[in-house]
């Protein structure tokens, strides 16, 4: 993760460890918090996070690499990757 300015990170994640699917539910779900670009690049999935919320508790960012994490577990265990 890289922050060039507090109102926008990129994030990349592995294609071999996260589901793109995963990834653009976790988008959706934060859109009230932020906004998000999804593309490859190469062997990853690259996320720009930008506009995020400052008035919620929590990390925004961290939250939705959490979230996509869980939802990449989630569609493993229903054999849905």
């Amino acid at each position: 993760m890289s922050a060039t300015d507090t109102d926008a990170v990129t994030v990349r994640f592995h294609r071999a460890l996260y589901a793109e699917e995963a990834i653009t539910e976790a988008a959706a779900t934060f859109a009230g918090l932020a906004s998000f670009t999804v593309r490859a690049d190469g062997e990853h999935h690259v996320v720009d996070i930008s506009a995020i919320a400052r008035d919620v508790d929590g990390d925004v960012v961290a939250e939705f690499c959490n979230f996509a994490l869980a939802n990449t577990a989630r569609r493993l265990r229903s054999g849905h990757v």
